[in-house]
């Protein structure tokens, strides 16, 4: 049986898609307090969103350093040499 807290606060919780307003709350809490502490994070910006979804967005959306667009030709070249080196696993 779930605890009583657990029901009653999943219910506090956006599950929605990200809004533009909550992805700048985000990235200026991670640019104070750094990538670290999800939870707190979360809590800190003002997000209902649970500390999971903000690493999530963080990681693979709005972190500065993701490379975006195609993969370039040494890339490329790189990929197929280590298939070709180690097969599938």
């Amino acid at each position: 049986m779930v605890p009583v807290s657990s029901r009653s606060s999943k219910k506090d919780v956006n599950r929605g898609s990200w809004t533009a307003e909550e992805d700048q709350k985000l990235a200026q809490v991670i640019e104070i307090h750094g990538p670290r502490r999800w939870k707190s994070i979360a809590t800190k910006a003002g997000l209902k969103r649970c500390g999971k979804s903000c690493r999530l967005r963080w990681m693979n959306y709005l972190r500065p350093n993701i490379k975006r667009g195609n993969i370039s030709d040494q890339e490329e070249d790189l990929i197929l040499r280590l298939h070709k080196l180690l097969g599938n696993r």
